[in-house]
């Protein structure tokens, strides 16, 4: 009993103390400038998605061609859900990638491109197209 009575006080000391912060964690992923960034976030990847969209067949494989992690990770998240992702590159692959660019047309200033081989061996790039997010580089990082 004179352990359990210390210990209880101390465990309830804790709770309203985690209770506090994640109470502060709300109201700050709640903010004026929280919200702004979700939206931002938001509106990028919709962007590149229907960019996406614009420039590929329902089905075809796809190989994202990227040359750095964070914008594969940005395609992925962007089209992962409804593309058919292609194993290893292959004459049938739709090469996908993103370029910067500056402009209207783009992404916070990037821009979906899709290169795809033709029956006849013939080349041909595909700039995305029907969604803009004006402004220039990433969204912001979410929040921890």
């Amino acid at each position: 009993m004179a352990i359990g009575l210390p210990l209880a006080a101390l465990a309830m000391g804790a709770l309203a103390v985690k209770a506090v912060h994640g109470g502060q964690t709300v109201q700050d992923q709640q903010s004026g400038a929280a919200a702004a960034n979700a939206r931002l976030d938001f509106a990028y990847y919709q962007c590149i998605d229907i960019q996406a969209h614009s420039v590929l067949s329902p089905g075809r494989p796809v190989l994202i061609a990227v040359p750095s992690f964070g914008d594969y990770f940005t395609l992925l998240k962007a089209v992962g859900s409804w593309v058919t992702l292609a194993g290893h590159p292959s004459a049938s692959a739709v090469d996908l990638y993103l370029d910067d660019k500056s402009g209207p047309g783009t992404s916070l200033g990037t821009i979906v491109v899709a290169k795809e081989t033709q029956p006849d061996g013939r080349r041909t790039t595909l700039l995305g197209s029907g969604a803009s997010v004006p402004g220039k580089g990433p969204p912001p990082a979410p929040p921890l």
